[in-house]
C-alpha cells in the first residue's frame, strides 16, 4: 500500500473538513470552492461510496471538521483511509488517479538530511554547528 496515496488524501480531505466543517459530507458545490478543497470532496465522495466504509470515514472527518488541528483526529481519518484501502480492491488506484489528476502527487525530498512537513510554525534547521535567532519585533 503506498503511504503518499493515503498522505495525499488524508490532507485534501482535511482541508476540506476545516474549510467546510461539519457540513463537508453535504453534496452541495459551492462556487469559491479552492482547487485542494474539491479536490478532498471528490476523495470523500469516492471513499464513501462502499457502505462499509462510508460511517468510519464520515465519523472521522467529522472529528477532524470538528478540531483540524488534532492530531489524533487526523490519524484516524488516516486508519480509516488505510482500512478502506485493504477493503477495497481498486480504491488505491482510483484515489492516485484523482491526485494525480489534481497535480497532486508524492513529494519526493532529495539529498542528507531533507525535511518533508506539512505544516511548520517554526524554524527547520539541519545544517552543521547551525545558528538560528528569531527576532522579535516588538
Amino acid at each position: 500500500m503506498d503511504s503518499s496515496t493515503i498522505d495525499g488524501v488524508v490532507a485534501a480531505v482535511s482541508a476540506a473538513a476545516a474549510t467546510y466543517g461539519r457540513n463537508v459530507l453535504d453534496h452541495g458545490e459551492v462556487a469559491a470552492e479552492q482547487a485542494t478543497v474539491r479536490l478532498g470532496r471528490r476523495l470523500l465522495e469516492r471513499l464513501r461510496r462502499d457502505p462499509g466504509s462510508d460511517a468510519r470515514i464520515s465519523g472521522a472527518v467529522l472529528a477532524v471538521a470538528d478540531d483540524p488541528e488534532d492530531e489524533d483526529r487526523t490519524a484516524a481519518l488516516r486508519a480509516g483511509v488505510e482500512r478502506a484501502l485493504r477493503r477495497e480492491d481498486g480504491l488505491a488506484g482510483e484515489l492516485a488517479a484523482l491526485l494525480a489528476e489534481s497535480g497532486v502527487g508524492p513529494a519526493t525530498v532529495p539529498g542528507d538530511r531533507s525535511v518533508r512537513m506539512t505544516t511548520n510554525h517554526g524554524i527547520v534547521s539541519l545544517g552543521d554547528n547551525a545558528r538560528n535567532s528569531i527576532a522579535n519585533p516588538g
